[in-house]
């Protein structure tokens, strides 16, 4: 376990934003923060860092609490907004924060191949493309080699091609067991990137399999010598039919189904739940 949330609370003024969020997070997961505009996805992060005042809870990442400086050597931030210095070059940048952390130059080189930015490392930011930045904010972000990433939005603002070699910067990052959390609106992109979607709804969080807790369809692969239609006319159970797959509905557990078609003989090939893309997920959890 890399990372422990305790009750964590945060209020402004008198609304409570975050309501007793608890949830741990393991090496090398990748984690998609789902959430409408002030659901408090951005305060959790900033919570998470100890950049906000909390009412209660705790972080710890190694049992090493937040309050602890030693904290933030594990830990790294990708925030929405971009913060460099136009006039200085991407190596400027790290060799400021190789600097802080007494890293080599050996180290900052590691990082630049890392993370593929060589090629304009020395050139100042001011010439850089939207995306150009987004991988050094990320170069910045792993310079003490951290045990988890928060990226706040960091696929804002890029063009395809950005967003094709970020996500693969994502997994490269995945492939060396750092733990990542990524909040963004971009639903196409978290569900390519993990299959692991925390929701955040009015403060509280949802940290479990978000699919596992709605009601699915089931595809049933069936032979029958009768008429299915008829049969499941007579079940009084929701249904669709295409040859020879029988389509459920979601008000009525699958069970009910798999007794009325064995009671009477049809026989059962395959029984699978039909997966909802995230989008559908968001639009039923959130009810837009």
């Amino acid at each position: 376990m890399v990372l422990q949330v305790n009750q964590l609370e945060k209020k402004y003024k008198k609304k409570l934003v975050l309501q007793n969020i608890s949830f741990s997070i393991n090496a090398g997961e990748i984690i998609g923060l789902v959430g409408p505009n002030g659901a408090g996805k951005s305060t959790l992060m900033r919570s998470i860092l100890g950049l906000e005042q909390l009412e209660g809870g705790s972080v710890q990442i190694n049992n090493i609490p937040h309050s602890d400086p030693e904290f933030f050597k594990y830990i790294s931030f990708l925030p929405s907004d971009n913060y460099l210095y136009m006039q200085l070059t991407g190596y400027d940048h790290l060799s400021f924060v190789a600097g802080i952390y007494h890293l080599s130059p050996k180290e900052i080189d590691e990082v630049i191949d890392l993370i593929g930015i060589r090629s304009y490392v020395n050139q100042p930011v001011k010439s850089y493309s939207f995306g150009m930045r987004q991988h050094l904010l990320i170069a910045l972000s792993i310079m003490t080699n951290p045990l988890i990433i928060l990226m706040d939005e960091p696929f804002n603002g890029l063009d395809p091609t950005s967003i094709i070699e970020l996500k693969q910067l994502i997994r490269t990052l995945h492939g060396k067991r750092m733990s990542i959390v990524i909040s963004t609106h971009n639903l196409d992109i978290l569900e390519d990137l993990t299959d692991t979607i925390w929701f955040i709804k009015e403060g509280k969080l949802f940290t479990n399999n978000v699919a596992s807790n709605m009601d699915l369809p089931f595809e049933i692969k069936y032979t029958y010598t009768g008429d299915l239609a008829e049969l499941m006319i007579e079940s009084g159970l929701p249904y669709q039919i295409n040859e020879n797959r029988l389509i459920t509905g979601t008000a009525d557990t699958i069970e009910k189904y798999l007794q009325w078609l064995l009671k009477n003989d049809v026989q059962i090939h395959s029984v699978n739940p039909i997966k909802r893309n995230l989008e559908e997920l968001y639009r039923d959890f959130y009810q837009v």
